[in-house]
């Protein structure tokens, strides 16, 4: 079953969410893992738009896409690349201070 915080489908809506989520997760599996990276002071995940529709194949990349953008405009994730190997442009991404509060209160709730 899909998991996604109330509070951030009100903001960003549910696709955003459900993404929100799958990157909440994602890092939180990294972290404990020690995969993910720490970069001007924020931990950060690896995944990419092919890996997200694994785990959520009702989603169509550019489902993920749009939604991954609409996160970044409400400044809930930030997304960059880390990649040693040039032509790896899979994706990186932390959440912001915001948007671990938003995170957090959500799951509160």
């Amino acid at each position: 079953m899909t998991g996604f915080r109330r509070n951030i489908a009100v903001t960003c809506g549910v696709n955003a969410a459900i993404i929100a989520d799958h990157l909440w997760e994602e890092l939180a599996l990294q972290a404990m893992q020690k995969e993910a990276i720490e970069r001007h002071g924020h931990y950060w995940c690896r995944c990419s738009y092919q890996m997200m529709t694994v785990d959520h194949p009702y989603l169509s990349i550019h489902m993920i896409r749009d939604a991954v953008e609409v996160l970044q405009k409400n400044n809930i994730i930030r997304k960059g690349c880390f990649n040693e190997n040039k032509f790896d442009h899979t994706n990186w991404y932390a959440f912001t201070e915001y948007g671990e509060q938003m995170m957090n209160e959500g799951a509160a709730a």
